[in-house]
């Protein structure tokens, strides 16, 4: 097969690469795979333990090829989770599976052209997928599935306001699902012009914080003075989420969603978390009930996942598809193999 393999820092080769084996799972041609961000970071050699050379890609869906696993034949369409917990450690057992240290993964990634999915990972994330909803929509599951669990970390109920820092790819997908979920306000904090527009299409208002106003004052302004139940800072910028902590109303919840570098240290006022009861918390990754929760709504519709997609490109031009997906230009960036 063809595949898009890594092989250096800022390196992609387009090139022959060994047919994976459906094992005691599923085979897959792909037809779509997401370029997430942490590609990127991979691509440009800063992913710890993602090291050439390798196969990136682990947001995907295809039709399947070979299946070893009752209930898939030949010719269906599927998409599945690119990892799951053991189920059995103190972690999953206590609802912390994204945590697990025993992990199932796929064995390579998706920039190519089949990939081959264990029955650990069939059984628990695997999915049909139905025949009005798009490749590229049943992808989303894995993002939506972080923004999921994310969501629920901030203890979220309908009627709550959101203010969203940072509206890329998994920031938009955050404003879909809030809407979803009943969010009565959302409010949105975004310097690029573009993705601002989108976000008022989706019926946020939005801030652009390069003006020179205090982003806290103004997310007050928009709350009759009570501020945000659920502030998220989905941007790696450790002064950008020390800047916005304030934010939240008293007991709300700020979630660094963002990640930053493993030294990172945070200055956090000890009065806005003692006396105004702010929590701050973050979350990495999703368990198995956030991917399947994913994929209902997106075999539902729940929702609109289409205005996120910004381009597509073939394998052969995973090099152009990672430099458009590190840009600002760009949400989700598609390969179809």
């Amino acid at each position: 097969m063809k595949a898009a393999v890594y092989t250096g820092p800022g390196v992609i080769e387009f090139q022959d690469y060994p047919n994976p084996d459906a094992g005691d799972g599923l085979l897959l041609r792909v037809k779509a795979c997401g370029v997430c961000a942490t590609d990127v970071k991979a691509f440009l050699g800063r992913r710890h333990g993602m090291k050439p050379p390798m196969i990136l890609g682990h947001e995907f869906a295809g039709e399947v090829e070979q299946s070893k696993v009752p209930g898939f034949e030949v010719g269906d369409r599927v998409a599945a989770a690119p990892y799951a917990g053991c189920g059995e450690c103190h972690l999953c057992l206590s609802d912390h599976e994204e945590l697990c240290s025993r992990k199932v993964f796929l064995s390579s990634g998706a920039f190519a052209e089949r990939v081959s999915i264990p029955v650990a990972l069939v059984r628990k994330t695997a999915w049909k997928i139905p025949e009005d909803v798009s490749w590229e929509e049943a992808v989303l599951a894995e993002p939506l599935a972080c923004c999921i669990l994310a969501l629920s970390a901030c203890r979220w109920k309908p009627g709550q306001t959101l203010m969203l820092v940072g509206a890329g790819m998994m920031g938009m997908l955050l404003v879909e699902l809030a809407r979803a979920w009943g969010a009565t306000r959302i409010l949105v904090s975004e310097p690029d012009a573009k993705r601002r527009e989108l976000a008022t299409e989706l019926g946020s208002q939005v801030f652009d914080p390069i003006g020179g106003e205090d982003v806290c004052a103004w997310s007050r302004e928009q709350t009759e003075g009570i501020g945000p139940d659920v502030v998220i800072a989905a941007v790696g910028n450790a002064r950008v989420v020390e800047s916005v902590i304030d934010c939240a109303a008293p007991g709300g919840v700020v979630h660094m969603f963002g990640g930053l570098p493993r030294d990172t240290m945070l200055s956090v006022s000890a009065f806005t978390i003692h006396y105004r009861e702010v929590s701050l918390i973050g979350t990495s990754g999703y368990r198995t009930v956030d991917y399947r929760l994913a994929a209902e709504m997106i075999a539902n519709h729940a929702v609109d996942l289409k205005p996120l997609i910004s381009a597509r490109f073939p394998l052969e031009k995973a090099r152009e598809a990672l430099d458009l997906a590190s840009s600002l230009g760009s949400l989700k960036v598609m390969l179809m193999p």
